[in-house]
């Protein structure tokens, strides 16, 4: 049932380019009265002229008709109509066009002296010649040529004509021939837009899966760059955002208190869920879209301030200190017991050109230095040595 839906809107995807086709040459149809002026003109006599003023208002209606459904079709009116009721339209369009020409072109054969109908052949061929953009859809241009060939032919046939037979004879013949070359020359547009609806598909295919790996592009590139635990910048982030910082900033190490204790007394998971939840509140201790937090591994996290002075820098550092403090209050935290933070802080100024490592190295020491006043403070990094050793 997939397949026949599918093969259903193909079909109808085809037919739609064919009526566009079609629709699009429909101003063709003003040619239509000018060759009915002109048998008009050449054949007006008193005994013809209410056949030819009655053939003359069917050629005009036809050809209005024509031009005006062209412009209802660009414009999509009527909405309930698809591409199959507009290809129905235009059968019957080409059909009694067709006939018009056909009939009235047979009838004005069989009296007509030489030149008349040198002429009224010659507008019968140029309306053939006209309507060839109705190959793209064969029934159609069958519909409107053969009436015109064929009773062409019987209008000779009965025509006063030197040669009548042997120009009737090519006009049968022709209209048979044009159903083959008529047939050769669909089937290869047939495939023609078959190809084109093809390469239409495929480049929608390709469009979406661009698209598709352009999001898996942009997925791999934040998975590079996040802890995978607490969603926050992992190192490689880090060492990115912090070679792109130029002057004052500083650098916070953050260092959870005793949380090899939380974890042997709470188990992994919950030592998971505390870091998840120290990372929050680091994170909106900071600016978004100007600093950086990331995790540096194990209970450890760097912070980078940008354009901060020490004094600045000391303010956000000991809000985080309060809000990691303030974890345990807050039930959303799930924490099962007071968690503190150990901070180090370095600051680069404006004229400084110390690197990210160096930073790093000062506010590490002052972590440790936190760690042995006593834990749960905050440190300003310098030239003095912390204890490295405590737990």
């Amino acid at each position: 049932m997939a397949e026949s839906q599918a093969d259903n809107e193909e079909h109808d995807a085809i037919l739609k380019m064919r009526m566009d086709a079609m629709l699009n040459s429909s101003p063709a149809s003003f040619l239509s009265l000018v060759g009915a002026l002109f048998a008009v003109y050449v054949y007006w006599s008193p005994s013809t002229a209410i056949p030819l003023i009655a053939w003359q208002l069917v050629i005009t209606a036809v050809a209005v008709t024509n031009l005006v459904s062209t412009l209802l079709y660009a414009r999509n009116r009527p909405q309930r109509w698809g591409a199959r009721s507009w290809a129905r339209f235009v059968c019957v369009m080409h059909l009694v066009s067709g006939l018009a020409w056909g009939v009235g072109g047979a009838w004005m054969l069989t009296f007509a002296n030489e030149n008349q109908a040198v002429l009224t052949l010659s507008i019968g061929m140029a309306a053939v010649t006209v309507s060839i953009p109705s190959v793209v859809y064969l029934r159609a241009y069958n519909l409107f040529h053969l009436p015109i060939f064929w009773t062409y032919a019987l209008g000779l046939a009965l025509s006063t004509l030197q040669f009548k037979w042997l120009i009737a004879s090519g006009f049968f013949l022709m209209g048979a021939f044009a159903i083959i070359i008529g047939r050769a020359l669909g089937d290869q547009l047939s495939n023609a837009l078959h190809l084109s609806m093809e390469n239409k598909r495929l480049a929608e295919r390709l469009k979406d899966r661009g698209a598709e790996l352009e999001a898996a592009n942009r997925q791999l590139e934040i998975e590079s760059h996040t802890d995978p635990l607490t969603g926050v910048a992992n190192r490689r982030r880090l060492m990115s955002f912090a070679r792109a910082v130029r002057g004052r900033c500083a650098l916070l190490v953050v260092d959870i208190d005793h949380f090899k204790s939380y974890n042997d007394s709470f188990g992994h998971v919950e030592g998971d869920t505390c870091l998840v939840a120290v990372a929050a509140a680091l994170e909106r201790s900071i600016r978004p879209d100007v600093d950086l937090l990331a995790r540096l591994g194990g209970e450890e996290f760097a912070v980078v301030l940008n354009g901060v002075s020490a004094e600045e820098a000391s303010t956000i550092a000991e809000r985080m200190r309060v809000n990691i403090e303030a974890l345990k209050s807050a039930r959303r935290a799930r924490i099962k017991r007071d968690v503190t933070v150990s901070i180090g802080l370095a600051v680069r100024g404006a004229d400084e050109t110390r690197s990210l490592a160096a930073l790093m190295e000062q506010a590490d020491v002052a972590v440790y230095r936190a760690k042995s006043e006593g834990r749960n403070r905050v440190c300003i990094g310098g030239d003095v040595e912390g204890n490295r050793n405590v737990a």
